[in-house]
């Protein structure tokens, strides 16, 4: 039997596997680093609350994430939390959804009606009270939204925002980063 090859063939390998090694981990390197551009740019977006209009559940300064997504896998419903741009500029505002398409809303009595005979239940959001308002028709594909804290006016009751088309949501907000973590519905 030949010792003399045996040592080289062992060499050899160790030079292949090495080879192989560091061929696996700059694949997965890579795979790891293109999924984490997609979570980090396409699949959610950063926000930085500009004021407290949405007081308690979101405050002036907080960082929360916006699922981009979310809106083409899952129907946006009544207390989801939407951003979407002021028409006209591009300032991205946060909001409660209160009402989708074909509902009406009014506020009347300091209190949110759904149909006119379906009270909407705000205790978790903490909103203390609303200013009357008209009843509105949310025609099918908008929804009408509301800030937390109603002393804003920055929401669908302002001529300038009205019904906002879900084509115009940029997305639905779920986890608060900063100051603390914290998950929403």
């Amino acid at each position: 039997m030949n010792t003399e090859g045996a040592p080289l063939r062992r060499e050899t390998f160790k030079k292949l596997h090495r080879r192989h090694n560091l061929w696996r981990w700059l694949f997965s390197t890579l795979l790891a680093a293109l999924f984490m551009s997609f979570v980090c740019f396409v699949w959610f977006g950063w926000v930085k609350i500009g004021n407290d209009s949405m007081a308690p559940s979101l405050r002036q300064g907080n960082l929360v994430l916006v699922d981009r997504l979310y809106k083409y896998c899952y129907r946006i419903e009544r207390t989801d939390m939407v951003a979407f741009y002021r028409p006209g500029t591009k300032e991205l505002l946060i909001k409660r959804v209160v009402a989708t398409g074909g509902e009406s809303v009014s506020g009347l009595n300091g209190a949110v009606w759904i149909d006119e005979k379906y009270r909407l239940n705000e205790d978790g959001y903490g909103v203390v009270n609303t200013a009357d308002f008209d009843r509105i028709e949310v025609p099918e594909g908008y929804v009408f939204v509301l800030s937390d804290d109603r002393q804003y006016m920055e929401d669908s009751r302002e001529d300038g925002i009205g019904c906002v088309s879900i084509n115009d949501i940029v997305g639905v907000m779920h986890i608060r980063l900063m100051p603390s973590l914290r998950f929403y519905r």
